[in-house]
């Protein structure tokens, strides 16, 4: 059993590995790569008999923080490979503010034996497009467009996204300027098709965006809000069915999200569209 920097070659079993541990992951081996180009940092593999069992990547933050995640398939742990990924990463983590998230016991004793504390949960919850749609919520006087309508508006589209992120109740929360924000829509998964604006008039009020891979049939909502002048009319659930609704054409099966224990709202509105909870990650800091 080895543990070393990943290779462009290792891309796809290290997916395989990280769908195995969160069934509701939305990556593949190209969206991966985007994200390790653009995104400094070191990472690395857990090999056992050729195989890549285990995967360790760090991520450097603007503000100066460390973010990571240790994972190492169910039938090989306890057999150090965890603690060596964690050794491996040890030079970037030293001496800076780092952080995490954990699922189950045993992810939460390995944080927490190498000095970690709990900083909060993650509801992660999932739906079942398969099963049922929810009906849409049209909401009179505004309409739900796709992104793809709005790719002339895009500084539009990215006021109202700075808005909605800086109101969600997470820590950690920096501003994400308009040329990373560019950045990410045109990633890999981002989906323009089922990624949804709400609008009064012209004006961009609400909005649902959402990760996809249409191959596996799996999607991720990455942000969903309204701006705070517009809340209570039902928007942010307008938004969210009319993308929902796009997902399922799309051929989309599970759709999968997540919100921090204190934002309620959210957590409540995605239950009454047949959310259902799928697990829940503690985040640790150091």
């Amino acid at each position: 059993m080895t543990v070393r920097p990943v290779r462009d070659s290792d891309l796809a079993a290290v997916v395989a590995v990280v769908r195995a541990i969160d069934a509701t992951a939305v990556m593949t081996a190209a969206s991966l790569a985007t994200t390790l180009a653009i995104a400094p940092g070191d990472r690395f593999v857990a090999e056992a008999d050729g195989e890549v069992v285990g995967w360790a990547p760090a991520f450097h933050r603007a503000d100066g923080a460390v973010s990571f995640w240790v994972g190492v398939l169910p039938d090989f742990r306890r057999r150090g490979l965890g603690g060596a990924l964690f050794a491996a990463l040890g030079e970037q983590l030293d001496g800076a503010s780092s952080r995490s998230y954990a699922a189950g016991d045993d992810g939460c004793r390995f944080l927490e034996a190498r000095g970690y504390a709990p900083a909060g949960t993650l509801h992660l919850q999932a739906l079942d497009l398969a099963a049922a749609v929810p009906d849409a919520a049209a909401v009179p006087g505004f309409r739900a467009v796709p992104l793809t309508e709005l790719l002339d508006r895009l500084r539009d589209v990215h006021r109202l996204y700075a808005a909605v992120r800086a109101d969600v109740p997470r820590g950690h929360i920096s501003p994400v300027p308009f040329e990373e924000f560019l950045s990410e829509i045109e990633g890999t998964l981002f989906d323009r098709d089922a990624s949804v604006v709400v609008l009064e008039g012209n004006e961009p009020v609400a909005l649902s965006l959402v990760l996809a891979d249409r191959e596996s049939g799996r999607a991720d909502t990455d942000l969903t809000g309204t701006l705070a002048a517009y809340r209570g009319r039902g928007l942010a659930c307008f938004a969210k069915t009319d993308s929902l609704r796009r997902l399922r054409e799309l051929g989309i099966h599970t759709v999968s999200t997540a919100n921090d224990e204190g934002n309620e709202p959210m957590r409540s509105l995605n239950e009454s569209l047949g959310f259902r909870e799928a697990a829940v990650w503690t985040r640790y800091v150091r």
